[in-house]
Formats: C-alpha cells, structure tokens, sequence
C-alpha cells in the first residue's frame, strides 16, 4: 500500500544538523550561540503558541539561498521515504524567501530541485502547496497569484498562520482566482478557530481541511451537527496532526485528542506531521502515538486515495 503524507510544513521540519551547519555558513548569530540545537528548537514544552512559532523565524533565516532550500527539501523527502512514505506533499511560504538574490519562482524552482533528486534516488513522490499568511492580505494575494502563474510547478494553494480573527472568507477573491485557475485548495481551518472556520474553508473551495480536528465541537451527545454531517458525508480529508496540537497546547494530553472520536464517527481521516521539528517527530513517531490511543489499522490513515492526493 502507497503511504502518504498531507500536512507537513519544510520549514518546520529541518534536520537540527542541517540547521546547525546553514546557520555556520550563513553566520547566522541566534543559532551560533546554541549548543544544543535540536533542543533549541523543540518546542514541545511551549506554554504559548506564540512561543511556539517563533522557533520558524530561525528556521527562515536558513532558507534564503537556493542551495539550503534545495538541501532541505531533499532531506525532507528523504527523511519521509525512510519513514515509509511514498508520496509527500509539503507546504511553504515562499515569500519568505524572497530577496535581492531569490525571485518567487526561484524558491519554488529550489524546492523542486531537491524534490526531483529525492525522487530520482528513492523513487518518492514528492510535492509543493504555496502557503499565504493569513494576518498579510497581500501575502495572500500575492501566494494567489504566484500560484496561477506557477500552477504546473506546485501541487496546491492554502492560507496558514494564526487563524482565530483571519477567517478563509476574508481571502474569497483569492480562492477564486486559484481554483478558477485549476489549483486545488486546502485550508487550516478548526484548530485556532471553531466550526464556523472548517464551514468557511468549505464554503471557499476546500478541498481537504488543514487539522479540522475541532469539527469535534459540532458534535453534542452523539448529536452530529449540520456542518460535521457534511464532512462526513463528502469524505472531506481531515489532516490531522496529533503531537502538534498537543504541542500548541489545542489539548492537555494525547489521551484527550479526538482522533479516536473522529475515526468512530467516520470522518475521512489522514495521519500527519505538521512541523518535525519544532515537535520532535516523524510519522513513525505519530503511528506509535495513534496505536497507543487504541487505532489499530494505522495505515489506513495514511492510505493513498486519488480523490483526496493533489498528485496528478
């Protein structure tokens, strides 16, 4: 069976190594300083979200040459197929590094690099979904429009970033344009925000829904809500990241995660990993995770699907 990955963002999964010898190249100060930088970023013991993306201006400041984006989007391919993955599908804000020497198509085109090598050693199928910053509207837009411009270079479009008060419907133009223009859309939607952001995201083009995991909260004594009975009866993928919502502090233990709720009640479920680094994981980690809370066909939630891949 195809395994396959969703939801993992490159800049949250650099191998701490590959950050230490960047930020040497680069002579990029914070990180010199570190002695420890696998601990330096693990933000598993985070009291505050806020605390917990700030490890991702570090990651960053690495990821402003086409050698390192090259480099770290080979290792993270490589790093899902010794995982067992064979088709992965990262997401990346590539405005973020855009400078005097990189153009937008240029950090698409890094990637790609060393997605194409991944592929040609180990034969994994790899991916890109531009990623705009939802509290930067014209982030959004201009993610929007690389996306039309760069549709046969990318596999998807999607908004990130903190999303209680930056609602999908606030980018409706956007999402237009990008599915207009053929892109599919997925969108973090039900992690900052409740319910009313996952029927948002749906109500904008989503085709797969970034964690999802609060459309838990549309369900009340086994009462299935209007907007859970169309995830359900649509089969719209959840891509859900167990140890990072722990790590955002969405839940106090992994016992108290819905997952287990969610595959009960029928929900289209994918295992995933969000960000490597800043939790300390990988997928192996994640499918040890999901049988100790009681899932006993783990691969299922990893199963390659047609309908739901944004491969071709």
């Amino acid at each position: 069976m195809n395994k396959h990955i969703l939801h993992d963002h490159l800049d949250g999964g650099l191998r701490p190594s590959t950050a230490n010898d960047i930020a040497k190249k680069i002579k990029y100060k914070p990180l010199l300083e570190i002695e420890d930088v696998q601990g330096f970023f693990d933000r598993s013991l985070s009291n505050s979200l806020e605390e917990y993306l700030e490890a991702f201006t570090h990651t960053i400041a690495l990821m402003q040459d086409y050698s390192s984006i090259e480099r770290i989007a080979f290792e993270a391919a490589e790093d899902m197929h010794l995982n067992g993955i064979n088709f992965y599908e990262s997401r990346y804000a590539p405005f973020y590094s855009v400078n005097e020497g990189m153009t937008p198509l240029d950090v698409i085109d890094a990637v790609n690099s060393g997605f194409k090598i991944a592929e040609e050693t180990y034969g994994i199928k790899s991916g890109l979904i531009l990623c705009g910053m939802r509290h930067d509207t014209k982030n959004v837009i201009n993610v929007a429009n690389l996306c039309v411009e760069a549709k046969d270079k990318i596999i998807g479009f999607d908004i990130a970033g903190p999303e209680l008060s930056f609602p999908p419907s606030l980018f409706a133009e956007s999402f237009k344009k990008v599915s207009e223009s053929g892109v599919n859309i997925t969108i973090h939607a039900g992690e900052g925000d409740g319910v009313s952001s996952i029927i948002d995201a749906l109500n904008n083009g989503a085709m797969r829904i970034g964690h999802g995991v609060r459309i838990i909260e549309d369900i009340n004594d086994g009462i299935i809500g209007p907007t859970a009975s169309k995830i359900i009866d649509l089969q719209i993928p959840l891509e859900i990241c167990i140890t990072s919502n722990i790590h955002t502090n969405m839940y106090e233990s992994y016992e108290a995660h819905p997952i287990t709720s969610l595959i009960d009640y029928g929900f289209n479920v994918y295992l995933n990993t969000d960000n490597r680094l800043m939790s300390n994981t990988s997928i192996s980690k994640e499918i040890e995770i999901a049988k100790n809370l009681g899932i006993n066909d783990v691969d299922r939630l990893l199963k390659y699907s047609a309908s739901d891949s944004f491969f071709d």
